[in-house]
């Protein structure tokens, strides 16, 4: 809300300063026009002033013209160059504002990952291709497992850097084409197109091996003395439907894992 305000205030100042820049230069205008007119005037009185004897006169006043009209070109320039920079300095300001924005409306704040908002139009869009194409689509609903009692004996801040540091590892054992999102609370997504059943399931188990490997502070107080993850794997290749109906089948799994003890993988194929 507060970046939204801050976007349009710079808004008003471009349209005042451009504004500004468009008076100026209409006022300077007006008056070189004008000196000009006087020029083309005192041309006239020299070619008379030199059957009448005023010759000199008159060209004296041309030359002071001539200088005025000078003075004003540069003054002219100076007043729109300075408000054509301010006038870019305040977009430049107004588009960051603006890719701020966009960036928090798709981007989970916490773990620098896709937020749910972004992840249901990634994923339709995956749907489109998939379907398309008919290549195969893999949906992963990954969760942390016992995350509630980590948080409960280490406390919010521990929780976040847990969340933090699973995000990054699931990250870096997924390819640059597939998608990581934060679906909520200890919940990720993974989206992987044009993956076969065989290789998701390889990924899958490379992200639930690595949280299993890694080292967490306060994982020895957990149940199973580690940090692990639940995953509910299901891949499609020729029953798409749409995004809710994908990621209820890998809530489903997921569900499955956790029920049947933890730290394993539920996997199933659609065709």
């Amino acid at each position: 809300m507060v970046e939204l305000k801050r976007l349009e205030k710079s808004l008003y100042v471009v349209v005042a300063l451009i504004m500004i820049a468009v008076v100026f230069f209409s006022s300077f205008s007006y008056i070189a026009i004008k000196t000009n007119i006087n020029l083309i005037r005192g041309a006239i009185l020299t070619i008379s002033g030199m059957f009448s004897g005023e010759f000199i006169n008159t060209l004296t006043k041309i030359t002071n013209s001539v200088s005025s009209i000078y003075y004003i070109v540069v003054v002219e320039l100076i007043a729109l160059g300075g408000g054509l920079v301010a006038s870019l300095l305040a977009i430049g300001y107004m588009v960051n504002i603006y890719f701020n924005i966009r960036k928090k409306t798709f981007i989970d704040e916490l773990t620098g990952v896709y937020n749910k908002r972004a992840l249901h139009k990634i994923l339709e869009q995956e749907i489109k291709r998939a379907s398309r194409f008919r290549h195969p689509l893999t949906i992963m609903m990954i969760d942390i497992d016992f995350f509630k009692k980590y948080n409960d004996n280490n406390g919010h801040l521990a929780g976040d850097l847990l969340l933090q540091k699973v995000a990054k590892i699931i990250q870096n054992k997924i390819r640059e084409v597939d998608s990581l999102a934060r679906f909520g609370g200890e919940e990720f997504v993974v989206i992987l197109p044009e993956t076969s059943y065989e290789n998701a399931i390889r990924i899958g188990e490379r992200i639930r091996k690595a949280v299993a490997n890694n080292h967490f502070p306060g994982e020895e107080k957990q149940p199973n003395k580690n940090i692990t993850v639940s995953i509910g794997l299901a891949t499609f290749h020729g029953e798409y439907k749409n995004s809710k109906h994908l990621l209820a089948s890998a809530d489903e799994l997921l569900y499955q894992a956790k029920e049947s003890g933890r730290n394993k993988i539920i996997r199933a194929y659609y065709g």
